[in-house]
């Protein structure tokens, strides 16, 4: 278990700007509304606002695409960043993607190709006054915005983080206790594992975030003031809980992505950043029985294991830790209740590496062999990984003198805010290419329609039989299984346009098509009587906003 400090909390007014953020070179807010507006470029990529944060900061869309078609009526895939707002580094992502997909569209005509038939819509900073919080003295990873929230269940309490050692970092703090429920880990005391008194451990400590803790309070479950974006949408929305909100979409921000998603029907994947990543970890079906479905649909398990794999291929991930699972989550809602293909990945995360060698300078140190014990292997490896990174990256456990445990141990340490979700800056370029990879990929990965065969045929009396066959020859389905069940997926329309004044003998000029998988197609056929005189020509078109058109016309005889 880490023993990092995760809180939705606010930023507070008397908070100082940090000169460079947590780690060097990730962009802040000024700099990023730099980078999103240098991006645009008349009839590639142009820049907007979904609305203002209650700290007066834009919410970001970028929508780029080429040719003469507009944006909205083009299939789409929208990329969203960082929707857990520490893990800054989606953010960062985003806004490489899309200079790369500006850049590469005038040099690269397999991709010009690509933006002439798709659109790719991109909120990098979803939520950025939660994300700000990088930037700001003392550092303390917060998913929340900066709304005043109160705890249903005591309304009176109050955020107990506070910078009792003066390093600007807010980190945690352990009070010696010989009921505590935590203990040192046998390979590094630095490390807390919690006591297993099935196993006749006895605990050392007990764990706070570090600040004030003058009713004796455990530390908040990683929830405090503000509302958090990744925790306010409806599906699996966490009631009551610290950081939902006072109800779901309740703020700003998830409103205005909510509104964009739902105003723009041609959007046919949700790829998002978070730690509850689907791509290395792929989803898998479940057994719902009732009406709220809540596990991947077995119709859509095979196109989610093929994306995944495709995404495992070009990242190289082979070590990913566990996803957890989400409450309220962007990635989740945009499958279970939006419909759309949702795939969300992590990105970035510590890779497994061997403990450093002996110190040469201490040539008598002697190390102990490992203990086999798994519990804090995640935070083992994190420490590992800094050494060979040289970066400082944990607090050592620093007694301190705290007023509200007189004559307790107190001391303060843990892995400084960040480090663990976001690399070194050095990283974030080839993070990019190898994402912007992927998402070209899922562009080539779309439905495809055409018209196979349409053909008219006179059968006496004046009756003209008309048939076509539909074909979808790309990959992935016209719908996501769970799109047609939850009929937030616009259907496929296949429409015939006869003479004026034709009758109708079998078939209607407008019919709805059941989603058509890759590879599949579909045949249909009607019965017409055009005008005696004059038979002219009938046009086939079928389409959808998430899957594009294709037409045929047809001359009567």
């Amino acid at each position: 278990m880490a023993i990092v400090a995760v809180g939705t909390c606010c930023l507070s007014s008397d908070s100082i700007v940090a000169e460079h953020g947590a780690i060097r070179g990730y962009s802040n807010y000024n700099t990023f509304y730099h980078e999103v507006f240098s991006l645009a470029k008349p009839g590639l990529c142009e820049w907007s606002s979904l609305g203002k944060t209650l700290g007066g900061r834009e919410i970001f869309l970028l929508s780029i695409t080429a040719g003469p078609a507009a944006a909205a009526d083009k299939p789409a895939i929208l990329i969203v960043g960082n929707v857990h707002a520490p893990q800054l580094m989606g953010s960062e992502l985003a806004v490489r993607i899309a200079r790369r997909l500006v850049e590469r569209a005038g040099k690269d005509a397999a991709v010009k190709d690509l933006l002439d038939r798709f659109t790719f819509y991109i909120i990098p900073r979803p939520s950025p006054d939660a994300s700000n919080a990088f930037f700001q003295r003392p550092l303390r990873e917060c998913e929340g915005n900066l709304r005043k929230t109160r705890d249903a269940r005591d309304p009176d309490a109050k955020e107990p983080a506070e910078d009792l050692n003066g390093d600007g970092l807010i980190t945690m703090m352990r009070v010696a206790d010989d009921t505590g429920r935590w203990m040192t880990h046998p390979d590094d005391p630095r490390i807390l594992i919690q006591a297993n008194h099935d196993k006749a451990e006895h605990g050392q400590y007990d764990l706070y975030v570090e600040g004030r803790h003058d009713d004796d309070t455990p530390p908040r479950d990683g929830w405090g003031d503000g509302v958090a974006f990744n925790h306010n949408f409806p599906f699996r929305y966490p009631y009551f809980k610290p950081g939902a909100g006072p109800n779901a979409v309740s703020e700003i921000e998830t409103r205005a992505v909510a509104d964009f998603a739902f105003d723009h029907p041609n959007i046919a994947i949700v790829f998002s950043f978070t730690p509850e990543d689907n791509l290395t970890h792929p989803w898998h079906p479940g057994g719902d029985s009732g009406r709220a479905k809540t596990s991947l649909q077995q119709d859509d398990a095979a196109e989610f294991e093929h994306v995944a794999e495709k995404y495992r291929a070009i990242h190289g991930a082979s070590d990913a830790p566990d996803s957890p699972a989400g409450e309220g989550s962007f990635s989740e809602w945009a499958y279970f209740q939006y419909g759309r293909w949702s795939f969300a990945a992590r990105g970035w995360w510590i890779p497994k590496v061997d403990p450093p060698p002996p110190d040469p300078k201490k040539p008598d140190e002697k190390r102990k062999p490992p203990s086999g014990e798994t519990r804090g292997a995640e935070q083992l490896n994190a420490l590992n990984w800094m050494a060979r990174e040289k970066i400082d990256g944990f607090v050592p456990w620093t007694p301190i003198q705290h007023p509200d445990f007189p004559g307790r141990k107190v001391e303060v340490g843990g892995f400084k805010p960040f480090v663990l979700l976001n690399p070194p800056a050095k990283e974030l370029e080839p993070l990019a290419e190898t994402h912007t990879d992927f998402v070209l990929e899922l562009a080539r990965l779309m439905p495809r329609l055409t018209i196979q065969e349409a053909r008219a045929e006179p059968l006496g009396g004046g009756i003209q039989r008309i048939t076509v066959t539909v074909a979808n020859t790309g990959y992935l389905p016209t719908s996501s299984a769970m799109g047609q069940l939850s009929g937030e997926v616009f259907p496929l329309l296949l429409r015939l346009d006869a003479p004026k004044g034709s009758q109708y003998l079998k078939g209607t000029p407008r019919t709805e098509l059941e989603r058509i998988r890759g590879g599949d197609k579909v045949r249909w056929t009607w019965l017409i009587r055009p005008p005696e005189r004059k038979p002219g020509q009938a046009t086939i078109r079928v389409s959808a906003p998430a899957v594009g058109f294709a037409s045929a016309t047809l001359e009567l005889k």
